[in-house]
């Protein structure tokens, strides 16, 4: 479903790549988790399979097709097919619970339709259900400043289901939540994966909430791929090599 091809990430602030050279293949049903470092390119990464970070060099293809390659209105309807969470969240935080949610719908709508908060029965219906989805138990007036951290992460989870994603991305979600919290985001996370049938990519800064939950693991170290398999087979040199060598 996801390629990449050759991939290389340079930054004119930096002499080193923040990607080097990595050639990786992703299909529906993964739920991988990348590991790393601080600084080992794990976010770089995640925003190129979108195209929201142009690669410098090789390739990332989407069943097929080159997203460089592809026309602007191309690369907005592979963002449609792509939910992405992040560590603070992204949400607007004066807004209610279902108004951020319903910006999810905003890809798919006229920006008239989008300003004036235009949306149809069956949007808010399904609004409602992905609430449900997440397990998010407060009022949908609630403004989103008002929340916890992970009830704000349950909200950008919803948010991006509702997009009906073919692929669910995230830079490390859950880092600046409790551990308790954390794992149970994840459990939401794989919940929804596993129900809709996704292909989902987060980066984690857990390496035990990663092997727990990733049906396959990678990690970067210094822009390259450094290991790619299942959990399991993450030993505790690799994890030295990975974080101390």
């Amino acid at each position: 479903m996801i390629s990449l091809e050759n991939v290389s990430v340079y930054y004119k602030s930096s002499e080193r790549p923040a990607l080097k050279d990595i050639s990786l293949s992703f299909q529906k049903g993964d739920f991988v988790c990348v590991l790393g470092k601080s600084g080992a390119g794990k976010s770089t990464f995640i925003r190129s399979l979108n195209g929201l970070q142009p690669v410098s060099t090789g390739s990332v293809l989407w069943n097929g097709r080159a997203i460089s390659t592809l026309s602007e209105r191309e690369v907005r309807e592979i963002r449609r097919e792509t939910g992405m969470i992040f560590q603070h969240f992204n949400l607007i935080p004066r807004l209610s619970v279902y108004q951020n949610i319903m910006t999810g719908f905003f890809g798919y709508k006229s920006t008239a339709a989008s300003l004036l908060g235009l949306f149809s029965a069956e949007e808010k219906r399904k609004a409602g259900e992905m609430i449900e989805a997440v397990e998010l138990n407060v009022e949908h007036s609630r403004k989103v400043e008002h929340l916890s951290g992970g009830q704000k992460q349950r909200v950008a989870i919803a948010r991006a289901l509702v997009q009906d994603p073919e692929v669910f991305l995230g830079d490390e979600p859950v880092a600046s939540l409790d551990p308790g919290t954390a794992d149970r985001i994840f459990q939401i996370l794989k919940k929804n994966h596993s129900a809709r049938n996704l292909l989902t990519i987060i980066n984690v800064h857990d390496v035990l909430l990663a092997k727990k939950y990733a049906s396959r693991l990678i990690a970067l170290k210094e822009g390259k791929v450094v290991f790619d398999g299942p959990p399991n087979s993450l030993t505790d040199e690799d994890y030295e090599m990975i974080y101390r060598g």
